[in-house]
């Protein structure tokens, strides 16, 4: 599966997802025990992000980016 595909196919994956994540939805979707794991991810800029005040919201596109390069 080339890159092209996997992506679609992960758009189509996460179609009942929001747009934008909150890092505990980001951590179900991504089948993590910890909101830790994700926070890491964002601090080691694995994972890009927006930050809202203090929060971190994940653009569904982001995290698809992330699974990609992994």
């Amino acid at each position: 599966m080339n890159q092209n595909q996997a992506k679609e196919y992960y758009e189509k994956l996460f179609v009942n997802y929001p747009d934008v994540l909150s890092v505990e939805e980001a951590t179900t979707l991504l089948g993590f025990k910890s909101q830790t794991a994700i926070i890491r991810r964002i601090h080691q800029h694995r994972i890009r992000c927006l930050k809202v005040g203090r929060s971190f919201m994940i653009p569904k596109e982001y995290l698809i980016d992330y699974l990609l390069d992994s």
